[in-house]
């Protein structure tokens, strides 16, 4: 992540990243790498873990994705290049659908990760000057409001708590809207994360960005050099561990 014109130059290294950021999207890829690796073993290669089946995993594999999506959404404000970023990520998004269709239809991802962040990147692109239009304070709760509200839209409720509604079903019949939530009884996707909630956790963390500014140097520097380095190479990484993974593992077992 580049740091923003009026950041102290001397929290940042490399090219004007803030290692915090490359150190925490680091540790979160080790975590990807690690959660694919158990999932593998679990629905391809039959182990019995059934704690990987329960709360724990999800719980997990949330703590994953919320990480990457909200450090997303804080870079994204830096970027130079907000429409190129968004389509190398959604041409990156449709090569795991391709790659899943033709080599492993099991499994097959719709609209995983990458397809989420890819959509939230360009909408946030197209929007940026709405979005700007918000205090940094009052965007981020906005955000995490919404986040709260849409958080269960996939089950067919809108709201928070006891002020919650159900949605009419016939948005769940169209075949066409899961990119929002809104699926039908036939839609799989191995990866699902959909732009409701999750946009809305991108949103939160680009209105977080601002507070970059006060990142003290002692965090802009690098202390964890190999995660540093994962973390400024996490977009590969993503597309290359599973496929190596199964690979290995195919071998192996």
């Amino acid at each position: 992540m580049s740091y923003p014109s009026k950041f102290n130059k001397r929290a940042a290294y490399g090219g004007g990243r803030l290692a915090i950021l490359d150190e925490l999207r680091g540790f979160a890829i080790i975590n990807m790498a690690a959660y694919h690796v158990c999932y593998d073993l679990v629905f391809i290669h039959g182990f019995d873990w059934p704690w990987f089946r329960g709360a724990r995993a999800d719980l997990w594999q949330e703590f994953i994705c919320l990480s990457f999506i909200f450090i997303a959404g804080v870079c994204t404000r830096f970027s130079g290049r907000p429409f190129v970023r968004a389509f190398k990520v959604c041409v990156c998004a449709l090569l795991i659908t391709a790659v899943t269709l033709y080599a492993y239809p099991d499994q097959l991802i719709v609209f995983g990760i990458l397809h989420c962040l890819g959509a939230s990147m360009l909408i946030y692109a197209v929007l940026a000057p709405l979005f700007r239009g918000f205090p940094a304070p009052v965007g981020f709760v906005l955000a995490i409001l919404l986040a709260l509200a849409t958080w269960n839209v996939v089950n067919g409720v809108f709201g928070i708590g006891s002020f919650s509604v159900r949605l009419p079903s016939f948005l769940y019949g169209t075949g066409f809207l899961f990119p929002f939530g809104l699926k039908n009884a036939g839609f799989f996707s191995a990866d699902y994360f959909p732009l409701l909630p999750y946009l809305f956790v991108f949103l939160a963390g680009s209105a977080a960005s601002p507070l970059a500014r006060l990142i003290p140097p002692v965090l802009g520097r690098v202390h964890a050099r190999p995660l540093a380095y994962l973390g400024r190479h996490s977009m590969l990484i993503y597309l290359l561990h599973q496929p190596i993974a199964i690979t290995l593992l195919g071998l192996l077992l």
